[in-house]
């Protein structure tokens, strides 16, 4: 939920979302529901934010809806990204960082956001788990702990391969009330999408988006570290299918499309 047919963004069998998207985001988008369901997704977030309360914003780009919201309604923002930069303009980033060194003291925000970034945390040198453990870390006791990400698009293998069982076993320790919702799953009458036509373990999955909320509800657990962690091209390599790995260079020599 939703299905695109049932999601309020969708008038006259055209999705609103990706309108709104492309005159807010103003650079290249995938087709909805990968460009459109963040812009819905993450007015449900502002839904959380109240006067007073402290927001962190994981990998914020340079997208400002929530810093803004959160000026309008006096909550305190804070943003972090690895980039002083995404698409040619500033980013919103308090501070720029990477969240496996997040330098925030524990137990300080009541909502964490991170909108498609997820997927890439392992690409810059942060494990899932130790990711979450970041995020949870510096969440208070009842607070939210909010992720949404494409699924069977890109980013690293459990979110390529759609691995959802793996995602709820790393949230399991933080958290006993999380959802799952599935955006643009089925996506009629929009067209389904698939990124990848030639590649065998995805030739048949379109992709869609995972909205993920977590309330923080058990005690932070010990033992996480961000051990064997790596970065750049060698963590595309390990972190992918080995199976794409092999797709991506026949591709790059025309072998298939």
């Amino acid at each position: 939920m939703p299905a695109c047919e049932n999601c309020r963004e969708l008038s006259d069998g055209q999705c609103r979302a990706y309108t709104r998207a492309k005159a807010m985001l103003r650079r290249p988008l995938s087709p909805p529901p990968l460009g459109a369901c963040m812009i819905p997704i993450t007015e449900d977030y502002l839904l959380f934010i109240e006067k007073g309360a402290n927001v962190l914003d994981i990998g914020c780009g340079s997208w400002n809806m929530i810093k803004d919201y959160c000026d309008e309604v006096g909550a305190h923002y804070e943003g972090i990204d690895v980039l002083t930069e995404y698409h040619e303009k500033k980013t919103v980033a308090t501070r720029i960082e990477n969240l496996a060194q997040l330098s925030f003291e524990n137990e300080q925000f009541d909502l964490v956001i991170g909108n498609q970034s997820m997927e890439h945390w392992a690409e810059y040198g942060c494990n899932l788990s130790w990711g979450l453990y970041q995020c949870f870390r510096v969440c208070k006791p009842g607070g939210r702990v909010v992720l949404n990400v494409p699924i069977h698009f890109h980013g690293t293998r459990t979110f390529m391969l759609g691995r959802i069982d793996k995602l709820r076993k790393l949230f399991t320790p933080f958290s006993s009330q999380v959802t799952f919702n599935q955006w643009g799953k089925p996506s009629d009458p929009l067209p389904q999408v698939y990124p990848y036509p030639g590649y065998p373990l995805l030739r048949k999955k379109p992709a869609y988006i995972l909205d993920i909320q977590a309330i923080k509800n058990r005690p932070l657990p010990s033992g996480y570290n961000n051990h064997g962690a790596t970065s750049g091209r060698l963590a595309e390599i390990l972190r992918y299918p080995f199976s794409y790995n092999i797709y991506r260079i026949l591709v790059k020599t025309g072998l298939i499309c």
